[in-house]
């Protein structure tokens, strides 16, 4: 059923990003309609109500009630078991991020990787194929699919040459953002679908770069703070941003507050040796770690994923002049 499902969650998800006011109730049906009641006061709580599909709106519904950014309680089980209802806790809480967004005047970022249970994310030479499951990779394709963008560095675009496309679920592929050089090799990306690649970078803009550039200013470590990359992406029109790393860039935005969710795939195996997942400076006491006020704890087939949100520092970022290269017809 959850694969039903996944249809009317992307229609959820276009009936939300058109609704600028809070929504009060939504029923989803497996057959993919969707329905919106805006709320009568100034009430906040979302309910979801998922319908069989029977005409009577109240039998054979499962209620879910929205607790906070990352968590739905079900107050109804109707005719649904535990898979369903987990599915859509793992996924609903993402439909709502535009409205964040909005509130920030910036792009929401989500950031997801899979590392080993001791916080490595490839071997000393680099390999990194497969740590996560296969489920974890159907995942990651549904996040694409739920986000407006996927963001990489410099340093994934040049080691993996990704696609970062959507193939193994329905949805539209995701545009492109590359936070790295104008003259980089974009030939994977170019390649996999017409979705336009934005990249962001300090350097001088290049005008035959075969991607759109836009030149940021320097930040004090000398390069693009995160932050502002988020409110240049948002002034296009893009509210929700997946981040798939790699680790400096994954890093950056965590110590730049521009991560405001972080999903941890754990994978069951030990390295002992090799990539770890976050690089930061060295810290002497523990309560200067990056902490989490919410999170969770979701099955990913027979693995885990930790799902939080950090305690981010915001910073007073100023609204960022940009200097675009012109792209070069592709």
């Amino acid at each position: 059923m959850t694969d039903g499902l996944w249809n009317g969650i992307l229609a959820l998800r276009a009936a939300l990003s058109r609704t600028t006011p809070p929504v009060h109730f939504a029923c989803l049906s497996a057959s993919g309609e969707v329905s919106l009641n805006k709320p009568l006061s100034a009430d906040k709580v979302v309910y979801i109500a998922l319908d069989t599909g029977a005409h009577d709106p109240l039998p054979g519904q499962a209620h879910l009630q929205r607790i906070d950014t990352l968590r739905f309680s079900i107050r109804k089980h109707g005719d649904f078991d535990a898979v369903v209802l987990q599915y859509l806790r793992t996924y609903l809480p993402y439909l709502f991020l535009p409205q964040m967004a909005d509130q920030m005047q910036r792009a929401c970022t989500v950031a997801h990787f899979a590392q080993s249970l001791d916080g490595k994310i490839a071997t000393e030479s680099g390999h990194s194929k497969w740590i996560g499951n296969d489920e974890n990779l159907v995942h990651a394709h549904r996040m694409r699919a739920l986000c407006d963008a996927v963001l990489i560095g410099g340093g994934t675009l040049a080691c993996d040459r990704p696609r970062l496309t959507v193939r193994h679920v329905a949805g539209e592929h995701p545009i492109r953002v590359v936070v790295g050089r104008p003259d980089a090799d974009y030939d994977s990306l170019l390649k996999a679908c017409d979705q336009p690649i934005f990249v962001y970078g300090t350097t001088k803009a290049c005008v035959d770069a075969p991607v759109d550039y836009t030149q940021l200013p320097d930040s004090p470590e000398g390069r693009a703070c995160s932050l502002r990359v988020l409110q240049a992406l948002y002034s296009r029109g893009i509210r929700t941003v997946y981040l798939e790393g790699g680790p400096t860039t994954t890093s950056r935005f965590l110590k730049d507050g521009a991560v405001d969710i972080l999903q941890l795939h754990i994978s069951p195996m030990l390295f002992g040796s090799g990539m770890g997942a976050v690089q930061f400076a060295p810290i002497a006491k523990v309560d200067e770690a990056i902490a989490f006020h919410s999170f969770t704890f979701e099955p990913v087939g027979d693995t885990m994923m930790f799902v939080g949100i950090p305690e981010n520092i915001q910073q007073s970022v100023p609204v960022t002049p940009e200097v675009t290269a012109t792209p070069k017809s592709q």
